[in-house]
């Protein structure tokens, strides 16, 4: 299985009244068009993609979907992955068996679950990083990394 990673975009503190419904930043929103288009140029697709309740991750994964349509055949929204740990991302993956999954999720759960899956120590990924792991099987504990990326400033920078 394919397995990507993607913490939502930078959202905005600026009305900050309930957490869930925190919406992107402008830096955030074009960090989520520069990863879209990356997508669409490097012919990216899920089979299926899991994406927390809250509205950051919604309007990160929307903005996505509309640079690259392609790239998503399917959205599931799970309360479930609103702020889970990595433990839980864990249980999420292993009860899917599609080719490729999307994993659209908060810190610290995705930046630990990246983590993880390196067999390093902790590392704080910021907003909008994505990551790409092959599993060699459902269990988590056997993953290649192919990639980790950002977008910032309008382009792709590799933090591998």
């Amino acid at each position: 299985m394919n397995l990507y990673l993607l913490r939502h975009a930078k959202s905005s503190w600026e009305s900050y009244e309930d957490d869930h419904e925190r919406v992107l930043s402008d830096r955030g929103r074009e960090d989520a068009c520069t990863l879209g288009e990356y997508l669409r140029k490097n012919n990216i697709n899920f089979e299926n993609t899991l994406c927390s309740s809250s509205h950051r991750t919604r309007e990160t994964i929307s903005i996505i979907n509309t640079v690259s349509p392609h790239s998503i055949n399917e959205i599931n929204y799970l309360d479930s992955l609103y702020h889970a740990s990595s433990n839980k991302i864990k249980e999420v993956i292993q009860n899917h068996t599609n080719k490729s999954l999307l994993i659209v999720g908060h810190n610290p759960g995705i930046s630990e679950l990246i983590s993880d899956l390196l067999k390093s120590n902790f590392i704080d990924y910021p907003t909008c990083a994505f990551a790409q792991f092959n599993l060699i099987s459902q269990d988590t504990a056997n993953a290649e990394v192919q990639m980790i990326i950002r977008p910032k400033e309008k382009k792709i920078i590799n933090l591998m």
